[in-house]
C-alpha cells in the first residue's frame, strides 16, 4: 500500500461540485487532491440545463460569460422558450425573457476538472474509493493508495460512499428515502428523431425540435422532459420513488408514446436515482462535508443538480478555507452559510412542490393550470435566479459572492 503525502483536503468525485470545491480551494492555496472513479469524457445521465443562475455563477466564479462558454464549447443549444403541459393538455407555450441553455456533461465535467487541475489540484482518474476513515481523515481507493488530509469533501454522487459510512445521526435516512427519485432518460440522435418521429402523439412537438417540454402528470411526484441538444434530443421521466414504486418503466414508454416517440420504445433508457427534497440540514461532521447530489442538495421541484452542485461547492470551499487559514469549525461554519444562503430557498421550492403534486394527486388540474398562468413569471424568475421562492421576492443574497 502507498501511503500518500497529506493534503489540506481530499476531494471525492469529480462532477461539478467536487471540480468546484477543488478548483477553489486550490485557487486558495490550499493542496488538494481530487479523485474520481471514471476517466474523463465520462458518460452522466442529465438533461443538461443550465439556468440562469448557473451562468451566472459560471461567470462570476470562473469568469466564463456565455460567449466563453460557446467558445469552449459548453453550450450544446440554447432554449429561447418553453412549453409546458399537464398530461396532453398544454397549458402555455411561451418565449422567455432569457434564454435556458443545455450542455454536454461529458464536456462540461471534463471541463471542470481541467480547470480544477490548472488552478492547482492533484486531479486523479481511476481513482475508486473503497473505504473511508473519518476519524483519521484518510481515502483509500481500489489500487491500495491512501490519501490522508485535513479535511475530506464529499461529492461522490447520490450514491455517495463518503455520506454513507459517516457515523449515524448525521443523516436522516427516513427523509432520505422519502424524498429520493428516480429518473429514466434517452438520448435519440437528433436525425432520427427528426426523420422518425411520431405525429399521432397526443402531444405535438414543434417540427424542428427546438423548444423544451416540461409535461407535468407523466409520473406521479414528477415530471417527462423533452430537451433538445445540437446532436440528440433527451427524453425523460423523474420522479418520487415513494409515490412511483416500481412503475416508472411503464410510464416511461407511455410517455414516449404521448411525445410521439413510440418509434424509439426498443431502445433501453439509462436510469439513477436523484435526490428530491432530501438535502441534509447539516450535511458535515468533524472534518468531513458533503456537497452536491451526495448532500442530497438539488432544486425539489425540477430537480435542478447543477447550480446546487456548484454553490454548495462554493459555500463548502469557502468554510474549509476558513476553517484551515483561521481554525474556524468546519461542520458549523458550512452549516451556517447553508442556513443562511440555500437551504430557506430549498424549502419554500419543496412547498410549492408539494402544493402541486398535491393538486395534480386530487386530479385538480383546471385550478391548478389557472394557478400556474397566472405565477408562471414569478415562477420562472425564481428557476432562472433573478428572484426567490420564499414570496417570490428579490433577493441578491442567494447567488451572491461569499468570498
Amino acid at each position: 500500500m502507498e501511503s500518500r503525502p497529506e493534503y489540506d483536503a481530499v476531494v471525492v468525485g469529480g462532477g461539478p461540485a467536487g471540480s468546484t470545491a477543488a478548483c477553489l480551494l486550490a485557487e486558495a492555496g490550499h493542496s488538494v487532491a481530487l479523485l474520481e472513479r471514471w476517466a474523463y469524457p465520462r458518460n452522466k445521465v442529465c438533461g443538461g440545463c443550465l439556468s440562469q443562475k448557473t451562468v451566472r455563477f459560471l461567470d462570476r466564479v470562473f469568469s466564463l460569460p456565455v460567449p466563453a462558454l460557446r467558445q469552449e464549447g459548453l453550450i450544446d443549444f440554447t432554449g429561447t422558450g418553453y412549453a409546458l403541459y399537464i398530461g396532453s393538455r398544454r397549458i402555455f407555450v411561451e418565449d422567455l425573457d432569457e434564454p435556458v441553455y443545455f450542455t454536454s456533461r461529458e464536456r462540461y465535467d471534463a471541463y471542470l476538472a481541467a480547470m480544477a487541475a490548472e488552478a492547482g489540484a492533484e486531479v486523479q482518474t481511476g481513482a475508486e474509493v473503497t473505504a473511508i476513515d473519518h476519524a483519521h481523515r484518510t481515502v483509500t481507493t481500489s489500487d491500495g493508495d491512501r490519501y490522508s488530509a485535513r479535511v475530506i469533501v464529499g461529492a461522490d454522487g447520490v450514491h455517495s460512499r463518503v455520506r454513507r459510512t459517516l457515523p449515524e445521526g448525521v443523516v436522516d435516512r427516513e427523509r432520505w428515502q422519502s424524498n429520493l427519485g428516480w429518473t429514466l432518460e434517452l438520448a435519440i440522435p437528433r436525425r432520427e428523431a427528426e426523420a422518425r418521429a411520431d405525429e399521432g402523439g397526443a402531444i405535438r412537438l414543434d417540427d424542428d425540435l427546438a423548444t423544451p417540454h416540461l409535461i407535468l402528470a407523466a409520473c406521479r411526484w414528477g415530471y417527462g422532459w423533452v430537451f433538445p441538444n445540437r446532436e440528440a434530443i433527451v427524453v425523460g421521466i423523474g420522479g418520487l420513488l415513494s409515490t412511483n414504486g416500481g412503475n416508472l418503466r411503464d410510464k416511461f414508454e407511455t410517455f414516449q408514446k404521448t411525445v410521439g416517440f413510440s418509434a424509439f420504445a426498443d431502445r433501453k433508457p439509462i436510469g439513477c436515482f436523484l435526490p428530491l427534497g432530501n438535502y441534509i440540514p447539516s450535511p458535515a461532521h468533524e472534518g468531513t462535508v458533503l456537497v452536491g447530489d451526495a448532500a442530497g442538495f438539488t432544486g425539489p421541484l425540477l430537480g435542478e443538480g447543477i447550480f446546487y452542485a456548484h454553490r454548495t461547492a462554493e459555500l463548502a470551499a469557502h468554510a474549509v478555507d476558513r476553517h484551515l487559514t483561521a481554525g474556524a469549525p468546519l461542520a458549523a461554519t458550512y452549516t451556517a452559510l447553508l442556513r443562511r444562503r440555500l437551504i430557506p430557498e430549498l424549502r419554500a421550492e419543496t412547498a410549492l412542490r408539494n402544493f402541486v403534486y398535491r393538486c395534480l394527486d386530487a386530479r385538480m388540474h383546471a385550478p391548478l393550470a389557472a394557478f400556474m398562468r397566472a405565477t408562471k413569471p414569478l415562477v420562472i424568475g425564481a428557476v432562472q435566479g433573478t428572484r426567490s421562492f420564499r414570496g417570490f421576492l428579490r433577493d441578491d443574497e442567494l447567488h451572491s459572492a461569499i468570498w
